[in-house]
């Protein structure tokens, strides 16, 4: 008998799982909370007020797209399956063009129709041989499960002693927007990694300073070490990580105190949470900065009919995933077959799982998520294209131009 397949989640991650699907004959149906595809490159507008994390009463934000964000990958790595972008977009596109492109795939592949819309998944268990999928009035059960949320959409709230009572908005970025609403402010960004680089340089022209608070180890990822002051208007800094605010004051850990500050934003990133999975799964982790384990990163070692797509971090996203989906496709489909149930969890016992390690040591997380890639590659018959390479050279782009550089030619042989 065929699968039948839920994904859930119409986002890039969704759209590459039923694409590849849909190749083998197999026709998934995909629930999407949202009234709209793409996942995060999905704008989503929010009122002028400030989403504070510290009232409990504050909107949930299911995307942390702001207008003028572009990706801080080229377009060859945003790449979905075997539908090219095209040619004119820029090197590093913005946001609408993405998202854009992601909309025309799903037309071209045939998954838009699949989509159900405006239906957020509230609990999935197991029922019998198969998952029983709850959305709002309806139980419908599926011989396989396929959790395409993604890695960023529970923000990560930093504890850091006095945060509750400070004087000024605490929010994440997962919330910021638009930079006048920090006219003449002096901005704190706590993190130094993505996020930070690329909103300290949008809030440049309107902020009075701004305020790069975190560690600054010199690889691709993080803020690159910079001297003195930098940005449009000669503001941004780059200081130690807090260790307690009092006021409007920021104590920092070497001894620095940044006085005045108006405004924090929290630019540490997200936890995993899979709210509609609690009580189903009792024997791995699954909230928090690590999760696990899987196998593969994927499947759900007691019953690998549950799947998880796109959660490791720090890599090529897109061409994780799909590496990712071409393997699930291929077993789901008959292809390929998975180990014995012993065997899964021998090995993820090992200490395999990706996700189960401390990005914080980016270089061994950095090898073990391009040993999985390898590892796919060889059991799918993809091309071994040499991301790893891709991803340094790229990182080294960004060393020399720093924060221009979108603005420069970027050319590698992705070699097999």
């Amino acid at each position: 008998m065929a699968p039948n397949i839920a994904i859930i989640g119409a986002g890039p991650t969704g759209l590459t799982a039923a694409i590849e699907l849909k190749r083998r004959g197999i026709i998934p149906s995909l629930f999407e909370a949202r009234n709209c595809l793409g996942g995060q490159w999905a704008y989503e507008v929010l009122t002028d007020e400030p989403v504070d994390v510290r009232d409990p009463q504050s909107q949930s934000v299911y995307s942390a797209m702001y207008p003028k964000l572009r990706a801080n990958l080229p377009k060859r790595a945003m790449q979905i399956s075997d539908y090219k972008l095209p040619e004119e977009l820029e090197l590093f596109p913005g946001r609408v063009q993405v998202l854009d492109y992601i909309d025309a795939t799903a037309k071209a592949a045939g998954i838009s129709n699949l989509i159900e819309f405006n239906t957020p998944v509230q609990h999935i268990e197991k029922a019998g041989d198969g998952w029983r999928v709850t959305t709002e009035g309806t139980q419908r059960i599926f011989t396989h499960v396929i959790v395409a949320t993604g890695k960023d959409s529970y923000p990560n709230i930093a504890k850091i002693d006095g945060l509750e009572s400070f004087e000024g908005s605490v929010t994440h970025s997962q919330s910021y927007r638009l930079p006048n609403l920090y006219e003449g402010k002096r901005v704190a960004l706590i993190g130094a990694c993505v996020s930070s680089e690329d909103i300290s340089l949008d809030l440049s022209p309107h902020a009075e300073q701004v305020y790069i608070c975190g560690t600054f180890p010199p690889n691709g990822h993080k803020c690159y070490v910079r001297d003195g002051l930098y940005g449009q208007s000669l503001n941004i800094s780059q200081h130690d990580r807090p260790a307690r605010v009092e006021g409007k004051n920021i104590y920092l850990q070497n001894g620095e105190v940044l006085y005045d500050v108006d405004a924090i934003i929290l630019c540490t990133g997200y936890i995993y949470d899979f709210p509609f999975l609690k009580g189903s799964l009792n024997d791995i982790e699954l909230s928090g900065c690590s999760i696990g384990p899987l196998y593969l990163n994927m499947f759900y070692p007691s019953d690998p009919t549950l799947i998880f797509l796109g959660l490791p971090r720090f890599t090529v996203h897109f061409a994780s995933i799909q590496l990712q989906s071409v393997y699930c496709a291929k077993i789901l489909s008959g292809e390929l077959e998975l180990p014995p149930i012993e065997e899964i969890k021998a090995e993820v016992a090992n200490g395999g799982c990706v996700l189960q390690k401390d990005p914080a040591n980016l270089e061994e997380y950095h090898n073990s998520v391009f040993e999985c890639f390898a590892r796919l590659s060889d059991m799918t018959g993809e091309p071994h294209l040499d991301w790893k390479g891709f991803l340094n050279t790229l990182n080294d782009h960004k060393r020399h131009y720093q924060q221009d550089y979108r603005q420069y030619p970027f050319t590698y042989d992705l070699k097999e």
